[in-house]
C-alpha cells in the first residue's frame, strides 16, 4: 500500500491530503512481539509486558540502552500459549542479546522453570497472519488478512475470535488515475463558476463511502466541507451530486473489510478551485 516517494509529494500538493489520525505510542512502524500458538510462530501485535507494574523501571532501562526508529521498547518478546495458558518463553533485545524471564528480576516471581506465567495480563492478544492489507508507519497501525484476538484473563485463555479481512475498493493506485481525478475537479471547477458566477475560491471537502450493499460495497458517498459551506444551496447541491457519482464510478478512496465492516482506515481531504 506504500506509494512511491515522488508520487505521494505530488499527491499531496496538488490534489489529496491525507490526514490519518490514530494514537499510537510512536510514529514509526514498530516490530510486533512473536508468539508460538497451536504449534505455529505468529507475529503479535501486543506487549503484555507493558501490563505489568512491576516492569516500569525495566522498560524505561530498554527504551534507554537500545533505541532503534522501529523497536522503540528496545525489546521482542517471545511468547507461547500451551493448554490454555499465556508464557514469556524469553525477550531479545535491540542488541540482540536473548534473555530469560528468570534473568530479569522483575519477572522471578512470575517464573514457573525458564518460563515466565504471565499471570498479571488480563486483556486482549491480537496476533496476526497472512498478508498486509493496510500499513500506517506508525505504530501498530497495520492490518493483515487473519487476525486472531485471544482474550487472556490472569493468564489465562478464556476465548478466540478471528477476523478476516480484505481490500473492498483499492482507490488511486497510480498517476494515471490521480491525473483523470485532477482534470475532472479542474474541468467541474470551472463548469460550477461559468454557472454559479457569484461563487469563486478554493473549496475543500472530506469525502467517505456509505450506504452499503450486501456485498459491504459502498451505495453512495458522503460529502462535508471543511470550512464554510458556499451560500448557494443549489450549487452545493450540484457540487455534492457530482462528485459523490465521480467518487463512487472511479473508487477514487480505498476501503477495507475489517472484522466484517466496511471501514476507512484514512480520511481524506480534496480541494477543489472554482474560477
Amino acid at each position: 500500500m506504500m506509494m512511491r516517494k515522488e508520487h505521494r509529494y505530488t499527491l499531496f500538493v496538488s490534489l489529496i491530503v491525507w490526514v490519518t489520525c490514530l494514537s499510537t505510542a510512536s510514529a514509526t512502524g514498530q516490530e510486533g512481539e512473536r508468539i508460538v500458538w497451536g504449534g505455529k510462530e505468529y507475529e503479535m501485535l501486543t506487549c503484555p509486558l507493558y501490563d505489568n507494574p512491576d516492569m516500569k523501571n525495566w522498560h524505561e532501562r530498554m527504551e534507554k540502552e537500545w533505541p532503534s526508529t522501529a523497536l522503540w521498547r528496545g525489546y521482542v518478546g517471545h511468547w507461547s500459549i500451551e493448554n490454555g495458558c499465556l508464557y514469556l518463553d524469553h525477550v531479545v533485545t535491540g542488541q540482540e542479546k536473548k534473555l530469560l524471564p528468570k534473568d530479569i528480576p522483575e519477572l522471578r516471581k512470575y517464573c514457573k522453570g525458564e518460563r515466565a506465567v504471565a499471570t498479571w495480563f488480563s486483556d486482549t492478544l491480537r496476533v496476526v497472519s497472512g498478508n498486509i492489507i493496510f500499513y500506517e508507519h506508525m505504530g501498530f497501525s497495520r492490518h493483515y488478512e487473519h487476525e486472531d484476538f485471544i482474550v487472556v484473563k490472569r493468564g489465562k485463555v478464556v476465548s478466540v475470535q478471528r477476523s478476516e479481512n480484505k481490500v473492498l475498493i483499492k482507490g488511486m493506485v497510480n498517476n494515471e488515475q490521480e491525473k483523470e481525478c485532477m482534470d475532472y475537479l479542474k474541468k467541474l471547477g470551472a463548469e460550477l463558476h461559468k454557472r454559479y458566477p457569484e461563487i469563486s475560491g478554493r473549496i475543500l471537502f472530506r469525502a467517505q463511502y456509505t450506504g452499503f450493499d450486501q456485498n459491504h460495497m459502498p451505495t453512495a458517498v458522503n460529502i462535508k466541507f471543511l470550512r464554510e459551506e458556499p451560500s448557494n444551496q443549489q450549487m452545493v447541491h450540484e457540487l455534492k451530486e457530482k462528485l459523490s457519482q465521480y467518487i463512487l464510478t472511479n473508487g477514487l478512496i480505498p476501503l477495507y473489510l475489517i472484522n466484517g465492516k466496511p471501514k476507512h482506515l484514512q480520511n481524506w481531504t480534496f480541494p477543489i478551485n472554482i474560477h
